[in-house]
């Protein structure tokens, strides 16, 4: 019996562009506890072609490297593509030829900002919009982000490059890679057909590289192949490497900011949502909706894609809503917020490796998926509608007083703030 489709339409509507909403926001919370970054001095901004012009020997030597240890030890990996490696000598256009290289949307911005905390912006400073930090998407969930603008040299702190580098990959970094996409790289980049994200939609297809299910019944694996095609972990191990090196060699804007990009991947996948992609759900409920399916009777698998893509947007928009919340009314001692900083787990997991984001990340969320799913289940049966006004005219509010659900949304945002510091630790060499 066939679970393709099933999983095909789960994946074609699970929201890309969610894992724990503004990562920048929880990277400043997590990486507060970490003196190595809050007290580290301030960095020079750097614009990207001066780190390329003066390290370029060894920026090809590094990718080199990463391509061939690729090649061996990340499964189903699709090799580069010859004609994409470095030249001996640059190329007139640095940037373009080092974004081709990585492979990643040669049409980002890289725009010079910094992102403040909620609450904190600077209105004084020049401000960039949103479609001038991101290339074309759905903007609407990052036009109330601020985007300070800074100079060439501007010394800031190592904070608040690392944190505003963590959402940067969500500003299309990992758009419109694949051969079925458009765009000017889809033929060149070697990644093949979409694996899954429904390509209607230009964001769904940085999917890939943002979701990893590592942790499916080989019989799910054997009916459904594609979702074995994802690759957030070389995402983290690239920019990992880079980060590195910039560090090494005198360019630590450089190193902040791949750091944070690296963060990223990491941080979207203590996300359930992004590790596991029917939460809830036992193969043999799987293979009963499908075959039900396959007899004309669908309602139940169009049931079980709809549950999960709400739960898994209403809960972003809930953690999200109240995280601002705090941070706007100028709390400081909350659950929430101890549960980002508490460091008391960051020594239970084993030192981090290039296969930490498969073996421990995705392992624990894919773990917690099912209790989670379930809380969430439980507090939006009970949620008064938001967006709707009651009787009196007025729009009901949230109270957040869903101890299930909240006892369990506390413990994986102190998996998100554990695995962060870990991963800034051994990007640093701490």
């Amino acid at each position: 019996m066939k679970l393709t489709s099933l999983l095909l339409l789960l994946c074609a509507v699970a929201p890309t562009a969610w894992g724990w909403s503004n990562h920048t926001v929880g990277s400043y919370l997590a990486l507060q506890a970490l003196p190595e970054v809050q007290d580290a001095p301030q960095v020079a901004v750097e614009p990207l072609e001066a780190f390329l012009g003066a390290q370029y020997p060894a920026i090809v030597e590094l990718l080199e490297q990463q391509e061939a240890f690729a090649r061996e030890h990340f499964a189903q990996y699709p090799s580069r593509p010859d004609n994409l490696k470095l030249p001996a000598a640059p190329a007139d256009n640095l940037r373009h030829a080092f974004l081709m290289a990585l492979r990643i949307n040669p049409q980002i911005h890289l725009a010079m900002v910094i992102q403040p905390l909620p609450g904190q912006d600077l209105p004084q400073r020049e401000h960039l919009k949103a479609d001038q930090v991101m290339v074309a998407q759905t903007l609407s969930p990052w036009n109330r982000q601020r985007f300070i603008v800074l100079a060439d040299g501007e010394p800031v702190s190592a904070l608040a490059v690392l944190a505003s580098a963590a959402d940067e990959p969500d500003y299309g970094h990992d758009i419109n890679l694949f051969s079925d996409n458009p765009g000017e790289v889809a033929a060149l980049y070697g990644f093949g057909p979409q694996s899954f994200g429904d390509e209607r939609f230009e964001y769904s297809s940085q999917a890939p590289f943002h979701m990893g299910f590592f942790h499916e019944n080989p019989v799910v694996y054997a009916a459904a192949g594609f979702l074995a095609r994802s690759w957030p972990d070389w995402r983290a191990y690239q920019y990992m490497g880079l980060a590195r090196l910039a560090f090494a060699t005198g360019h630590p804007y450089w190193g902040y900011r791949f750091l944070g990009w690296g963060l990223h991947h990491v941080q979207d996948l203590t996300q359930p949502y992004h590790a596991k992609p029917l939460p809830g759900v036992e193969l043999a409920s799987m293979l009963l909706m499908e075959g039900k399916a396959l007899a004309g009777y669908g309602d139940d698998k169009l049931a079980a894609v709809e549950r999960v893509a709400t739960r898994h947007m209403e809960v972003e928009k809930y953690q999200a809503a109240w995280l601002y919340r705090l941070l706007r009314g100028g709390q400081q001692v909350h659950p929430m917020l101890q549960a980002y900083v508490d460091t008391a787990e960051d020594g239970v997991y084993p030192p981090y490796s290039v296969d930490y984001l498969r073996e421990v990340v995705s392992a624990q969320s894919a773990a917690a998926g099912a209790g989670f799913d379930e809380a969430i289940g439980q507090w939006l049966a009970t949620a008064p509608a938001t967006n709707s006004f009651s009787a009196g005219n007025q729009v009901q509010r949230e109270d957040y007083d869903h101890p299930l659900l909240n006892q369990q949304l506390f413990q994986l945002l102190g998996h998100f703030g554990a695995h962060s510091r870990n991963f800034v630790r051994a990007g640093l060499g701490k």
